[in-house]
């Protein structure tokens, strides 16, 4: 969105400068740390990635128009011949500089707004959308996360769970002038490293749960979670925590804290709690007990791992003060959200998909299935290349002990050989396990899973979820498993009529 040129003077004030030169007495026109996005007048932030040094983009970036750069250096660093005429800053954290100047540059929006920060290695995109349904039922709310960046009226791809900063800022401005006054966003471990939410101030912050991924960024299992509590660490006394009870590390996170919180989940400790639940492929029934009294609710979403994400969502909406009216109503009418346990087939059998991509999640996927569905449970899933590699011998595992037929394939195999995946991801079955397939085609794996179905089975399709791309080592073609779900059904129902 274009607005009007910040002096540079104005946003460096809450900076902290290392060294500069130059006139700071100039028109910012605008935020960038892509050379190849920069526009007249933008100011250049040159952030200092894994591989590459964003200093060697900066003639591209003059070239573009930038008046003013700020890089962050070592002693050991080369610089390139900075012009006279460019103001340039060095700081000591480019990227804490990036969301500094970003946040100032849109007029510190967030602080504006009622900021609600989810985190945790699954659950996050659907408490995140119940909550947004939630808000949005009293006042105008903005949500950030894997499926994008919404309102009402604005709808942006993001190619991130997290965006960065100034990609946030700016949506955050549009979304303001539009009269949000709430932020419903998810927030990932990567996110909170590389400080992109540094500037949004959150009043609540949700856990959801905890386990191995990510740890091609994040090397352990600890840094993981210190990751995690970051956000957790930024609270004040007059913020809360929302944290799920039946996760392990629960009271790892609670003695961390400074500000209120509630708990929730299935345990009877839980501050928000079933009393009692009915599970099936039509959705939930539960009556939960919360600090406000009994809420009855019924849910289309189905399964034990949606009924912790609905009770996450009503914790948050009590806090805000959401009524109970309509915290029932919306989730009544609230739909599954795309590729979270998404029922795509309701027919003799159900075919249901979900993003479902770590061990933990599958686990949780076929155990609120298995609580429901008469017959067999057949899964189809792949693992992604070139990500944490850890974690497939442990999708093989759960997979093989918690389903009936398990069916391996490719998910996004990246750089990496579809077979080499494969084989790893088989490493963690039972030498005994015989009950599975290989089909590293990806739609022809979803066609014989939905070809094995019997009347009462149930076809779970995990790994990809919303996702409309396969990524390849030398290329990304579209895929849809929605889209192969409905061809297959469709090529099934004519070689029955023929």
């Amino acid at each position: 969105m274009k607005k009007n040129p910040v002096n540079l003077s104005e946003l460096i004030k809450q900076m902290e400068i290392v060294a500069g030169s130059g006139s700071f007495q100039i028109p910012v026109t605008g935020i960038q740390f892509d050379s190849r996005k920069i526009q007249p007048g933008n100011c250049f932030i040159a952030i200092r990635g894994y591989k590459e040094n964003g200093l060697q983009y900066l003639t591209d970036a003059i070239s573009r128009g930038a008046t003013s750069v700020v890089f962050e250096g070592k002693p050991d660093d080369t610089f390139p011949d900075i012009p006279m005429s460019l103001a340039w800053i060095q700081v000591s954290n480019a990227r804490v500089a990036l969301s500094r100047l970003a946040a100032a540059y849109y007029n510190n929006i967030a602080q504006r707004m009622y900021n609600v920060g989810i985190t945790g290695t699954n659950g996050k995109t659907t408490v995140m959308s119940i909550i947004y349904a939630l808000y949005n039922s009293e006042s105008p709310t903005a949500r950030i996360g894997t499926l994008g960046m919404f309102t009402q009226d604005l709808s942006i791809k993001t190619g991130l769970t997290t965006p960065e900063s100034v990609e946030m800022f700016d949506f955050l401005s549009q979304a303001h002038k539009n009269g949000c006054k709430n932020l419903v966003m998810e927030v990932s471990s990567a996110s909170l490293c590389l400080h992109r939410v540094d500037d949004i101030p959150f009043s609540q912050g949700i856990f959801t749960s905890f386990s191995g991924d990510h740890l091609d960024f994040h090397q352990t299992m600890e840094d993981y979670f210190e990751a995690k509590l970051l956000l957790f660490k930024r609270l004040g006394m007059d913020d809360w925590a929302i944290i799920n009870a039946d996760d392990p590390v629960c009271d790892k996170i609670l003695e961390q804290l400074v500000c209120k919180y509630l708990t929730y989940g299935f345990s009877e400790n839980a501050d928000i709690r079933p009393l009692k639940y009915k599970f099936s492929l039509g959705g939930i029934h539960a009556t939960l007990q919360t600090p406000k009294g009994k809420i009855e609710i019924e849910s289309p979403l189905i399964g034990k791992v949606n009924l912790s994400n609905i009770m996450a969502a009503v914790a948050s909406a009590e806090i805000k003060g959401i009524s109970c009216e309509n915290i029932t109503k919306v989730l009544k009418n609230f739909p599954p959200v795309k590729g979270r346990l998404d029922t795509i087939v309701k027919d003799e059998f159900h075919v249901v998909i979900d993003y479902a991509h770590t061990d933990k999640a599958i686990e949780g996927l076929l155990d609120s299935l298995r609580e429901i569905v008469r017959k067999r449970i057949i899964i189809v899933f792949g693992a992604g290349g070139a990500r944490d590699k850890t974690k497939r011998p442990r999708m093989g595992k759960v997979a093989s002990q918690k389903a009936d037929f398990v069916m391996i394939t490719s998910d996004n195999p990246r750089t990496e050989d579809p077979h080499d995946i494969v084989a790893d991801i088989i490493g963690g079955f039972h030498p005994d396990f015989r009950d599975y397939d290989i089909e590293i085609q990806r739609e022809l794996a979803i066609e014989k899973a939905i070809r094995m179905a019997q009347p009462g089975d149930l076809v779970v399709i995990a790994g990809k979820g919303h996702e409309d791309y396969q990524i390849f080592k030398d290329k990304t073609i579209h895929f849809d498993d929605y889209e192969v779900v409905n061809r297959v059904m469709e090529k099934i129902k004519k070689e029955k009529n023929a």
